[in-house]
């Protein structure tokens, strides 16, 4: 993992299409702002677990069918 210290206003690019800017400091949280082309898909932490989360009793319930 990289590990990047910046300032309020200062940006880093990721390859050649995606730009981070640091919109604001909080005392516990970071408010970036990303540029990016349409077809990149940005998905925060917590969404990606509550879908894994949606799909997970579906599975489970097949299992238990399974093991009955």
């Amino acid at each position: 993992m990289l590990v990047l210290s910046r300032r309020l206003g200062q940006r880093f690019q990721i390859g050649d299409d995606v730009r981070i800017t640091i919109v604001k400091v909080d005392r516990n949280s970071v408010r970036i702002g990303i540029e990016a082309p349409a077809d990149v898909t940005i998905r925060r932490e917590e969404i990606l677990d509550d879908l894994e989360i949606e799909e997970e009793p579906h599975a489970s319930h097949r299992f238990k069918a399974d093991a009955a």
